[in-house]
């Protein structure tokens, strides 16, 4: 975590810890003072009272500026990981996406970022209370060398068995984290399949007992593991204190007396440094309760960093993106794939599902339809068509030219999609045309949504629209965007005759008057007439419609 923060800032770090640590020495100042003023007869010490003032005056400030700057650098810490968390997350392939699964990059986005945010906010606090600390063994050391020792063995007993006991605690919290990415699994199921659930009682009775029930006991029963130790070891330190307190005022005044009388060391133990011994453990004492409170949230984030980089180890590096790829070809070209193949893994290597090898070129203002039944690998070859599934034989043409890992990025670019499973945006993304409320006015009209959806500065009014009119919004999108290529994966599936007569007859017709190559995942067959090619995939293996 710390170097998390020297990567952000290390001028802010250090001026933080520079004022903490001013901060502590004058906690630890006042002590001395308060201890000075009680030795002395009462109404002796005005003298005292400026320098009190300042003290206090001094550790107010510095406290505000060491807690200030932490704060802003944290927060400047979590928002450069959370964008950079998000950008590598989209440049990630997406079957690396798929193999890692949305609640494992859900928990690690929500869970993981807000435990690593606790913990930051709870680095100001630690940082000035460690700095008191250190002042008051400043101190302690001033008024007695020898008593600071046993101050410090006390400390390295309570230390030692705390992170003893810490060992197994962290465990318990590294078993709960491991629960979450289950829990967040069911409760996206919870969502997503409601109707499901509602359906069927003896489904929702399972699926509330055996699968969101048993990941939250699980949860419960390794996170209070955990913290019932974290809580033991605190207390345990805490008594420490106490006993300490007890010695110096019940047994070591007549052990060291015993001590002095044979010679053997001569240890001096005044009323004076009694009393600021005393004085000095009581105050420590919230210090490092604090401290030691801290110490489970920095542990969780300890863990959750150890996710964030393995989730950013495994989805790679992000791939800078560059003018050139956000922007789209003036014109359609050609478009080739030659020999592409792509594995889906089984149950075994020797039941791996094949797409391919596939050899199909698509020339400008080409109107393909692709058919095919369920499981035969259209989608997939889809996905394979835009880039967001990249071929391990095989290469991919455009215009000529071989497509590789430098212009995928651009190649992505060309194609506008409309999907089975599409996610559709409350706002026009990416758009920057002065008319470009006019012109999507034009196509909710066309489309039949005006009265459902008003657009004003490219934010839809609503998305709480059926299934079939959400898909009619996304083909508005995708209309608009004005790229080269487009897919349709089973656009019309939803849609009554009226709009699969509009799509069919007007929509695609219009996109290629404009020079479009057109995609269509379809099984209308009543409309096969009107595509220049229709293919058929079996078995992940391409075939043309004669």
């Amino acid at each position: 975590m710390m170097r998390l923060l020297l990567q952000n800032s290390r001028r802010l770090l250090s001026v933080s810890i520079l004022t903490g640590l001013l901060s502590g020495l004058s906690g630890a100042g006042l002590i001395a003072t308060i201890n000075l003023a009680l030795n002395q007869a009462p109404g002796a010490f005005a003298d005292l009272a400026w320098f009190f003032w300042g003290l206090c005056l001094l550790m107010v400030l510095s406290r505000v500026v060491s807690a200030f700057l932490l704060v802003r650098l944290s927060q400047n810490a979590i928002f450069r990981l959370r964008v950079a968390l998000s950008r590598q997350i989209l440049a990630a392939s997406l079957n690396r996406l798929q193999e890692l699964g949305p609640p494992r990059i859900l928990a690690c986005l929500t869970q993981d970022v807000a435990a690593l945010a606790e913990a930051f906010r709870w680095l100001p606090v630690m940082c000035v209370n460690s700095a008191i600390i250190a002042g008051c063994f400043i101190y302690l050391g001033w008024l007695s060398g020898s008593l600071l020792v046993l101050v410090v063995a006390t400390i390295i007993l309570g230390l030692s068995s705390y992170r003893l006991i810490q060992g197994r605690a962290m465990g318990g919290l590294r078993m709960a984290r491991e629960c979450d990415d289950a829990l967040y699994g069911h409760m996206r199921s919870l969502t997503q399949g409601i109707k499901e659930l509602k359906l069927n009682d003896a489904r929702r009775a399972a699926f509330l007992t055996e699968c969101l029930e048993a990941s939250a006991l699980h949860y419960r029963r390794h996170y209070l593991n955990g913290m019932r130790l974290f809580i033991f070891a605190a207390n345990w330190g805490n008594s420490l204190f106490y006993v300490l307190i007890g010695s110096l005022l019940f047994i070591l005044p007549a052990y060291l007396g015993e001590v002095n009388t044979l010679n053997l060391v001569h240890v001096e133990l005044t009323a004076e440094v009694l009393r600021g011994y005393c004085l000095t453990i009581l105050y420590m004492m919230a210090p490092l309760e604090i401290l030691v409170e801290g110490i489970p949230a920095f542990g969780r984030a300890g863990i959750a960093l150890k996710k964030i980089q393995a989730l950013g180890g495994a989805t790679g590096e992000p791939t800078p993106g560059t003018t050139a790829a956000r922007a789209a070809l003036p014109r359609t070209p050609a478009l080739e794939l030659a020999g592409v193949l792509h594995h889906y893994a089984g149950g075994g290597d020797d039941r791996r599902f094949c797409v391919g090898p596939i050899d199909l070129t698509l020339q400008p203002g080409e109107l393909v339809f692709l058919v095919g039944g369920n499981g035969s690998g259209k989608t997939t070859l889809a996905l394979l068509l835009v880039g967001l599934y990249l071929p391990e034989q095989g290469e991919i043409r455009l215009d000529g030219r071989r497509v590789g890992p430098a212009g995928l990025e651009q190649y992505r670019n060309q194609f506008a999609a409309v999907f089975s499973d599409f996610y559709l945006f409350d706002s026009l993304l990416g758009f920057d045309s002065p008319e470009l409320d006019a012109e999507a006015r034009a196509y909710l009209t066309r489309l039949q949504l005006e009265h459902k959806v008003q657009i004003d500065n490219g934010v839809f009014s609503t998305l709480d629209l059926s299934q079939g009119q959400r898909k009619r919004l996304a083909l508005l999108v995708a209309y608009l965007e004005d790229k080269p290529f487009y897919v349709f994966d089973e656009w019309a599936a939803d849609q009554d005759p009226v709009f699969k007569n509009i799509f069919y007859g007007e929509i695609l017709p219009a996109l290629k008057a404009k020079g479009k190559t057109v995609v269509v995942i379809t099984h209308d067959d009543a409309y096969f007439q009107m595509a220049d090619r229709c293919l058929r995939l079996e078995e992940g293996r391409l075939f043309e419609i004669v």
